[in-house]
């Protein structure tokens, strides 16, 4: 067993994250590259500091090498930075940095990791309910919510305590970070085996988007014990296949938006412009 002490952290949400340490725009990330038109579930190449810190250097130099200034530049922006916006950490906090020898250098100590409370709970629970929502069948509302109230109240696994009841999941108002992961299990029993509340083509996207996670979400509650391998597996497999689901499910609504406005179109075409369907990128 590996243990390290906890010396410092920073809670930021995305937008405190992109202004402290100098990033780009929400789409960066402080931990690898992030290239054009690459998915994000892809494995990246990690920033190396000295690099960074390298590139920054020539980018603010004042000295005459505006060939090399100009390259600086559009690199750092290539990795995600911003270069008139440096962030100072590695200057006022250097020595209190660790760098582990097994894990190699970490820009920024490591500080710009992503907590669990923002991504996971928030966004990854905000992302899966946005797309449910639009899938349940209008005929099913009632019964989707009488589900609801009739399931039962789950329990603190350390001290038994109740948690309180979630009145609804077919809408995202007042849903605190908690209430968001709540919902998540009370989605299982409104699914159920066969998920007859969804649109049918989606059913099985939308219990296996559930069911990846789910998992996710238990893995990062801390109240069990996971080897390296099973997080591997939780975190890289399965977020994988969470997000190939919802994208399934994003795909298949964005069908039935284009089929809507393609209506609209041949009924009143100097009203409603013809629809245009979204395509990928061609790297």
């Amino acid at each position: 067993m590996l243990l390290f002490p906890r010396l410092g952290a920073i809670a930021l949400d995305t937008m405190e994250r992109v202004k402290y340490f100098g990033l780009r725009n929400v789409a960066s990330c402080g931990i690898c590259r992030r290239r054009q038109a690459r998915s994000a579930t892809r494995y990246a190449t990690r920033h190396d500091p000295e690099q960074i810190n390298t590139l920054y250097d020539l980018a603010t130099s004042t000295s005459n090498m505006e060939g090399r200034r100009k390259r600086a530049r559009e690199q750092l922006r290539r990795h995600g930075f911003n270069w008139n916006k440096r962030c100072r950490l590695p200057n006022v906090a250097k020595h209190s940095l660790v760098t582990i020898d097994k894990f190699g250098p970490r820009l920024f100590g490591g500080l710009v990791r992503y907590e669990r409370m923002h991504v996971y709970f928030i966004a990854y629970c905000t992302y899966a309910m946005e797309l449910f929502i639009q899938c349940v069948r209008k005929n099913q509302f009632k019964v989707t919510h009488r589900v609801v109230r009739a399931c039962h109240q789950f329990r603190d696994p350390t001290t038994g305590v109740t948690h309180p009841r979630l009145p609804y999941v077919l809408k995202m108002t007042h849903l605190t970070a908690e209430r968001r992961v709540r919902a998540m299990f009370y989605w299982a029993h409104v699914l159920g085996l066969k998920a007859e509340c969804i649109r049918e083509p989606v059913r099985l996207h939308v219990q296996l988007a559930v069911t990846n996670l789910q998992l996710i979400l238990i893995a990062t509650r801390g109240h069990r014990a996971y080897t390296s391998e099973e997080l591997k597996t939780i975190f890289e497999d399965c977020g994988r296949e969470f997000f190939r689901h919802l994208e399934s499910i994003a795909l298949y609504l964005h069908g039935i938006h284009l089929e809507s406005r393609r209506r609209c179109h041949n009924s009143d075409p100097d009203r409603y412009p013809a629809p245009i369907a979204h395509e990928r990128p061609v790297r």
